[in-house]
C-alpha cells in the first residue's frame, strides 16, 4: 500500500456576451463577465456519460474535457433554439483547473478474522 497524490485536469465551461446589456440565454443571465454555465439547474442534461475520474472532478465542481465540451455546445444549442445567439453575441470558453488529490494509507487493527468455516479466530492462540 502506498501514500501519494493524483493530479487530474478538469474544466469549467463559461459564457459571456459582447452585447452591452445583460440578458437571458438558456435559463441564465449572461453579461460581459465570464461566468460558469449553470448546467446543473437544467434537468435536460441527464445522459452525459462520465468515467471514474470525471466523477471525481464533478465532486469538486469540475468536468472532464469531453463533458465540458458537451455542456458548452448544449448551452449554445439551447440559446440558438431560443433565437438569442446572434443577437447576444455569445462567447464560450473552458476554464482549465488542476485538481490534486492526496491519499494516505494507514494500517489499523485487524477486523473480523475468520477461519474457512466462518468462525472467529483468536489471534493470540496458536493454531492446532
Amino acid at each position: 500500500m502506498t501514500n501519494g497524490e493524483s493530479t487530474i485536469i478538469g474544466y469549467r465551461p463559461e459564457v459571456r456576451s459582447s452585447y452591452r446589456c445583460p440578458t437571458m440565454a438558456s435559463g441564465q443571465i449572461v453579461d460581459a463577465v465570464w461566468r460558469p454555465i449553470e448546467y446543473t439547474r437544467n434537468q435536460t442534461l441527464i445522459g452525459i456519460p462520465q468515467g471514474y475520474f470525471d466523477a471525481k472532478l464533478t465532486e469538486h465542481g469540475l468536468l472532464g474535457h469531453a463533458q465540458a465540451e458537451a455542456i458548452r455546445w448544449w448551452f449554445i444549442a439551447s440559446a440558438d433554439a431560443e433565437k438569442s445567439t446572434g443577437s447576444m453575441c455569445l462567447e464560450t470558453r473552458l476554464q482549465k483547473y488542476k485538481l490534486t488529490i492526496t491519499h494516505k494509507v494507514e494500517e489499523l487493527d485487524v477486523h473480523s478474522a475468520l477461519d474457512c468455516l466462518g468462525r472467529p479466530l483468536n489471534e493470540g492462540e496458536p493454531k492446532p
